[in-house]
């Protein structure tokens, strides 16, 4: 055997090797954002594919986002009637008739039909998504019920009742908390009922952060979950990172302060209207 010449070819190898590991080290930074996107919308290709094969539809307008850093909990108050949102029984425009609230029983919001209280008739096209939202949001801000930190999270169309439905939610550190709402319907006379359930967020716990699982993980997890339903193919809607954990809140006392700790989660919408919402710790479904 050769050995000058084979000590030659490994030493040669070695140089290679070397070289390519340290380019990848120390080379230019601009090289490793474009390889992470890229494998993200590589990963998001499989799964929209993988989807297709379940009949469930991944449209290419959804951008579905990247992992984010680790998170904490998030620790969320309930009152049943906050002054700062909900003035009970009485207006915060002096030209404004006083409201007046139903509960619910089943879930624990508060509802008020605005249209036995003269919501007046308006042009409204209930199937025009800014008209309605622009509509929502002038009427609470008018009666001082839109919180200063509420987002959009939902708009709905019923095509057969022509009546939409916008959704607010609170909002902490620039993540929607689903766990409260201000849902707002919408038809073409104007508003025509209010409900408030409105958790106000507080703070992070003291537990350390964790690591979240993948947006193409719950989304797997989805198809897994809707596989054996039958029908037309499902399309996603959208799917985005907030906070959530659901609580029972019928009976509570309207003085009572209730509080209870949100995790991280990927809400998927469809465009059925189901909402899905998938731990971001564990993976597991949040109902």
């Amino acid at each position: 055997m050769d050995w000058p010449k084979a000590r030659a070819i490994l030493l040669v190898a070695f140089l290679l090797v070397n070289g390519v590991l340290a380019y990848a080290i120390w080379g230019p930074d601009r090289s490793l954002p474009g390889l992470g996107r890229s494998s993200h919308a590589q990963e998001v290709e499989q799964v929209r594919t993988a989807l297709a094969e379940r009949g469930i539809i991944l449209p290419a307008s959804v951008t579905v986002p990247e992992t984010p850093p680790p998170m904490r909990f998030l620790r969320v108050e309930f009152r049943p009637t906050p002054p700062s949102v909900l003035p009970p029984n009485e207006s915060s425009s002096r030209d404004l008739e006083p409201a007046r609230f139903l509960p619910d029983p089943d879930s624990g919001a508060l509802i008020y039909y605005a249209w036995e209280q003269g919501a007046g008739s308006r042009d409204i096209r209930p199937e025009n998504r800014s008209q309605v939202q622009q509509v929502a949001e002038e009427y609470l801000r008018r009666r001082g019920w839109l919180p200063a930190n509420a987002v959009v999270a939902t708009y709905r169309h019923d095509p057969d009742r022509n009546v939409a439905m916008v959704e607010f939610v609170p909002s902490f550190d620039g993540l929607p908390v689903f766990s409260g709402y201000v849902r707002v319907e919408v038809s073409s006379r104007g508003v025509e009922t209010v409900r408030f359930l409105w958790v106000e967020p507080t703070r992070y716990t003291d537990a350390a952060p964790k690591a979240v699982r993948p947006a193409t993980e719950a989304l797997l997890r989805l198809a897994g979950r809707l596989q054996d339903s039958v029908g037309e193919p499902r399309v996603i809607r959208d799917i985005r990172l907030g906070y959530y954990a659901n609580r029972s809140l019928t009976g509570a006392q309207p003085e009572a302060v209730i509080g209870w700790d949100t995790v991280p989660v990927w809400r998927i919408e469809l465009e059925s209207g189901e909402v899905y919402y998938v731990n971001g710790f564990n993976g597991e479904w949040e109902s």
